[in-house]
């Protein structure tokens, strides 16, 4: 631990103050998104003092469509490769120690997820002691981060806080640890400029809420060790939810589910009706009967002391029995069952405009689309493709941000370029017939061969270079082949006489 100055302390605990308030303030909206994403949504009104089936019709409403929004672009994006201007060994340090190393190949999702969730998502990079040329790559939580951005350059992170807790067993200050499920927990904060690095802790056995410092020291990175995706940062620099302006069309869809529920349970099916029937039994004279105990003979009450009558029994309902009431107020009808097309129209409707908001091709509802040739597809996913490169063009900058952090990690000491590019895979919807006849026909024009196979749908850049590898094996064997042929061909011998003429005399 390096000696820390008192003005270092002091901008150091400015810092974490400010940081700390940031993601409180962030919590509310942190935490209503990722609800929505699980489905977890609000449900829609109903008056209070309902019953249970209301409520579970309630529950039965929710549909997470907006999982599918979320999750649709992220499935299709996938890097390949990075390049950047300090040659293929570099580029092979970056992807196998970097990316590779660190399994950013499934890990990647959480980052896209994150940008497009929170409009910011977070990596960090550190360097790794046990093996330099592997360093530590990590996937953030934006709810537990708080990145403050340059006034002069609102692009540019000055400084980060970065929030969590440790859990461990209770040790008391003998050192004596107390037995059972008895844990303490600790929090801790940490600090982060361009330098150095400021961990805080508190909590535990004996502390009392005060932050304290319990590391400071360099580190090699040469800025702030996070790279951020930012998902359409605004001139200010603050990034945009793609999820927020959804959630509104999330909660109209699931009410008008939920009404159309009520419907079908309640008013799905006719309704007889009976009015002006009183149940009460009488005798000749009209008087009402009241229940009397078999043994005293004295009227049953109620719990209100009130005498209970004697019903009449109205008959159970069928198609196949006549319903018959005395007195002549009685009248019996029914109620038309309700339309239930109307609801299915509205909510298809719905669900139409909630996709179209969210750039999603008509083929994810399956009964938009069906028995449709390779061009319409590619027509259809037009939206969704655009909003992936989008996505990619965000997220593309944080990942050269992450291999630019991953080449100082590695401890080399010059500049990184800033010329570097990232390789995305193909996961556009396209014909495969149509890509192998334009891959040929580039071919046979003298593109580079390397070139072209990186067009063909899944091709990484370790299948390429195998590619690349196979070709020139195969076309040295054939050269080797054609040289041998050569020398199997067998000779012509034309008989000489002895003075070396022709026998033939020619």
């Amino acid at each position: 631990m390096a000696r820390i100055t008192a003005a270092q302390e002091q901008e150091a605990r400015e810092r974490l103050a400010v940081g700390l308030s940031e993601i409180s303030k962030k919590q509310t909206a942190v935490n209503l998104r990722e609800d929505y994403i699980r489905g977890e949504h609000a449900l829609p009104f109903a008056p209070e003092g309902v019953n249970a089936e209301y409520m579970d019709l309630r529950e039965q409403s929710v549909a997470n469509w907006i999982g599918i929004a979320h999750g649709a672009p992220i499935q299709r994006m996938r890097v390949d490769s990075f390049r950047t201007a300090k040659g293929d060994e570099a580029d092979e340090a970056i992807w196998n120690g970097v990316w590779q190393a660190n399994k950013m190949d499934s890990r990647q999702a959480l980052i896209y997820s994150s940008m497009m969730l929170h409009g910011r998502g977070v990596a960090s990079v550190w360097p790794n002691k046990a093996d330099k040329k592997r360093p530590i790559v990590r996937p953030e939580d934006f709810g537990s981060i708080h990145v403050e951005m340059d006034p002069d350059d609102p692009f540019t992170p000055l400084w980060v806080v970065k929030t969590f807790e440790l859990t461990s067993p209770l040790t008391l200050p003998s050192g004596f640890v107390l037995p059972g499920n008895t844990t303490t927990t600790r929090s801790v904060a940490i600090v982060y400029d361009a330098k150095t690095i400021t961990r805080f802790e508190k909590g535990g056995v004996g502390e009392y809420g005060n932050w304290e410092i319990v590391f400071f020291g360099r580190h090699p990175m040469r800025r702030p060790p996070f790279a951020l995706y930012d998902y359409k940062p605004d001139s200010k620099g603050r990034p945009w939810s793609a999820i927020d302006s959804l959630i509104p069309a999330q909660n109209a869809i699931n009410t008008i589910r939920f009404n159309m529920l009520l419907a079908m349970q309640f008013s799905a099916y006719r309704q007889r009706i009976v009015t002006g029937f009183d149940p009460r039994a009488t005798d000749k004279d009209g008087n009402f009967l009241y229940k009397r105990d078999p043994n005293t003979g004295e009227p049953v009450v109620d719990a209100n002391g009130n005498a209970v009558p004697i019903l009449n029994n109205p008959g159970r309902v069928g198609v196949d029995r006549l319903l018959a009431f005395p007195g002549g107020e009685t009248k019996v009808f029914d109620l038309p069952e309700s339309n239930l097309a109307n609801y299915v129209t509205m909510h298809k409707e719905f669900v139409v405009n909630f996709f179209a908001i969210a750039q999603i091709p008509p083929q994810y509802l399956l009964s938009q689309m069906s028995n449709i040739s390779g061009d319409a597809l590619a027509g259809a996913e037009s939206t969704l493709a655009s909003l992936v490169q989008e996505l990619e063009l965000a997220a593309g900058e944080g990942n050269e941000d992450l291999a630019e952090l991953g080449w100082y990690a590695m401890g080399n000491s010059d500049d990184f370029s800033t010329t570097s590019e990232t390789v995305w895979a193909d996961a556009e919807a396209r014909s495969f017939a149509q890509i192998v006849d334009a891959v040929v026909k580039l071919v046979s024009i003298d593109f580079p061969k390397q070139a072209a196979f990186e067009m063909i749908p899944g091709a990484t850049k370790q299948k390429v270079d195998r590619w690349m590898e196979m070709a020139e094996e195969e076309s040295y064997s054939n050269r080797l082949l054609a040289a041998s042929r050569s020398f199997q061909q067998p000779l012509e011998l034309t008989q000489v006489d002895t003075d070396g003429a022709p026998a033939d005399g020619g």
